[in-house]
């Protein structure tokens, strides 16, 4: 099975979710114009980060429902990065996958939080695999990618494609940056081709493009979009910080052929991975204790 992919290098403008919104538009129509049956977009993309203003998060989902609207008008798939929404148990950086008909397939919790964020926004406990008409697919939020569990946890459910989110910066290294200002880029790169290849996935990644200043910090995104597929590792990647869109056609195909090859998913089951406990209960203890992984 072939789908067309596009994912969107967002340069984001700071706490002006309306210009990003518009800006939005502009780019599904685009990749509709290009055949594309499936956007993504970066994390935090509506307004950027929102440390220090709450108000502008999302309590009555105006703005996934702008995004069921535009799956609707332009025929195509949509994940709208993620969302910064709240309810009254509190905040939580959310992603969606709308399909063309502006239905909601998933809704995630993004459950392994960045230090920044533990302030303020909380923990999602589920992970996030479901039908769609490419196949199953799975919802994660930048450093979710992290976390191998995650994935397996996923593969227990049968998921064909991760998608992630991100916003993911070159300052994230801390004092790390003194040994190598570009570690974060080797970190992304080396984990999305490794996901891909030891889950025989898809792995799409969405991150932000440009700089942004919040006081005295400035931070640079990393870039570095890309989808990537066993085998053949990164079909395409946005090497540079700078915003862009990349249309990529995928072959589904690829994934039987890896586990003819390697007949991971099949040593998974049985248990024998590096004599590793069967999926079943590793994905028992993945839900049973999730502010395990959120720490």
């Amino acid at each position: 099975m072939l789908i067309k992919v596009a994912v969107v290098q967002f340069e984001i403008s700071q706490f002006a979710p309306q210009e990003n919104l518009e800006k939005a538009a502009q780019f599904i129509q685009q990749a509709a114009a290009q055949g594309a049956d499936l956007i993504v977009f970066p994390e935090d993309f509506v307004a950027g980060p929102l440390e220090g203003r709450v108000d502008l998060a999302d309590f009555d989902s105006r703005y996934v429902k702008y995004f069921q609207k535009l799956a609707v008008q332009y025929s195509i798939d949509i994940v709208p990065g993620s969302i910064i929404e709240g309810d009254e148990n509190g905040l939580y950086n959310t992603a969606y996958y709308i399909d063309q008909h502006g239905d909601i397939l998933s809704q995630y919790r993004k459950v392994n939080l960045w230090l920044p964020e533990r302030s303020y926004i909380t923990p999602g406990t589920d992970i996030s695999v479901f039908e769609t008409r490419f196949g199953k697919v799975g919802l994660i939020i930048c450093w979710d990618l992290m976390f191998p569990e995650v994935f397996r946890a996923m593969v227990s459910e049968g998921v064909e494609m991760v998608i992630c989110p991100s916003y993911w910066c070159l300052e994230d290294a801390g004092k790390g940056q003194e040994l190598n200002q570009y570690s974060e880029v080797m970190l992304v790169n080396a984990l999305c081709l490794a996901r891909a290849f030891e889950n025989e996935i898809v792995m799409v990644y969405a991150n932000a493009a440009g700089k942004q200043v919040s006081g005295q910090n400035t931070s640079t995104l990393i870039g570095q979009s890309q989808i990537t597929v066993p085998f053949k590792g990164p079909l395409d990647i946005a090497m540079d910080n700078i915003e862009t869109m990349l249309v990529v056609e995928v072959d589904l195909d690829v994934l039987a052929i890896a586990e003819e090859a390697y007949e991971i998913r099949s040593d998974l089951q049985k248990g024998i991975a590096g004599h590793a406990a069967p999926l079943a209960e590793i994905t028992l203890e993945y839900e049973a204790a999730p502010q395990l992984i959120a720490d």
